[in-house]
């Protein structure tokens, strides 16, 4: 076969490629355009409107991206879409690296006391079960959100539980505004509030007292569903946040131990999350692995997993974490959240 015959059939070839490479390319322009509102929200972060739940799922955004957009690369060989998706990974080790990723030898040596943190999810199951899945559990303290009137009734009648966390502050609720704690150690002070709902609760443990608050904030308020939202609006749940913050900052004024722990439905790449955890540790940056993620919608409760970090463990003061896991294994819209802690 002649050198120019060669050519001739080969080029249908070469021109196939081509055309694939350059459709690729003008693809990159979606990678191009998550890596430059990444960044700009850096800058100017949207509080409210579809910018903003985008924002909220950022990390989602970013690990579809990749994974619709990096086939296609690989098949077409496009430089630019190589370029964009080179950028997205780059730009997302450096926004979530550190929170899905903990140093070695960043966790505290030993464990003093251990926290669950568990939104119920109201009317989601039988009291009946509630009481069975806190009886499998261990942790020395455990705050409790979407706790209802009977739910509540069938912890306080409960032998097992009564004789294991004998000290407990409960403020039920019909719906889902309810809010717990229960404790195997002295609870020597409680006060609780309606907005946000919270409880907080000082606990005189072996190594010395521990200020708790459990909170459960308002979520945005959110129009259209997730799947094709038409508003999102946060400022009732900004403004609860801002509430709790005044407890939080009492009790790190009075230098406290203070863990706080609870359902705060703002997820960490939104701007109120800075807001909340302002002079806070977040225990999940510093011991846990992976994207923690702690909610899922209810009808998705058959993946064994979360979609968003939106439950929380926070500490300030002398107060370590040592541990922090995630167990979806029961009945809820929320996974448990357990932490072991070293109290200095």
């Amino acid at each position: 076969m002649s050198e120019l015959q060669a050519r001739v059939e080969g080029w249908p070839r070469r021109r196939g490629s081509l055309l694939r490479s350059r459709a690729a390319d003008g693809l990159a322009v979606f990678p191009l355009g998550l890596v430059a509102f990444a960044v700009l929200a850096i800058v100017f972060p949207p509080y409210s409107g579809i910018f903003a739940l985008a924002l909220a799922l950022e990390a989602h955004l970013f690990i579809a991206s990749f994974l619709v957009f990096a086939p296609i690369e690989v098949l077409a060989r496009s430089r630019l879409l190589g370029v964009a998706l080179a950028l997205l990974v780059g730009l997302g080790g450096g926004l979530f690296g550190s929170e899905w990723i903990s140093l070695p030898g960043s966790a505290a040596a030993r464990t003093d006391v251990t926290v669950m943190t568990w939104n119920l999810q109201h009317g989601s199951k039988p009291p009946a079960e509630t009481v069975a899945d806190l009886k499998a559990g261990s942790a020395d303290m455990i705050g409790l959100e979407e706790l209802d009137t009977e739910t509540s009734l069938a912890i306080a009648q409960d032998p097992t539980i009564t004789a294991r966390y004998p000290y407990r502050v409960m403020r039920p609720q019909p719906g889902v505004w309810g809010v717990g704690f229960l404790s195997r150690f002295p609870i020597v002070e409680e006060d609780s509030f309606i907005l946000p709902s919270t409880i907080e609760a000082t606990v005189e443990t072996p190594q010395g007292g521990v200020h708790v608050i459990t909170c459960h904030s308002y979520p945005a308020s959110m129009t259209g569903g997730l799947l094709a939202p038409l508003s999102f609006d946060p400022t009732d749940r900004d403004r609860q946040i801002a509430l709790l913050r005044t407890h939080i900052e009492a009790a790190q004024s009075r230098g406290e131990r203070l863990l706080v722990v609870g359902d705060f439905n703002t997820s960490p790449t939104e701007p109120e999350y800075r807001v909340l955890t302002a002079g806070l540790r977040d225990s999940w940056v510093e011991v846990g692995e992976g994207p923690g993620w702690t909610w899922r919608p209810g009808r998705l409760e058959f993946a064994g997993m979360g979609f968003l970090r939106i439950d929380l463990q926070l500490t300030s003061g002398m107060i370590r974490p040592s541990s922090l896991r995630i167990d979806c294994s029961h009945r809820s819209d929320h996974c448990q959240l357990v932490g072991g802690y070293e109290l200095d």
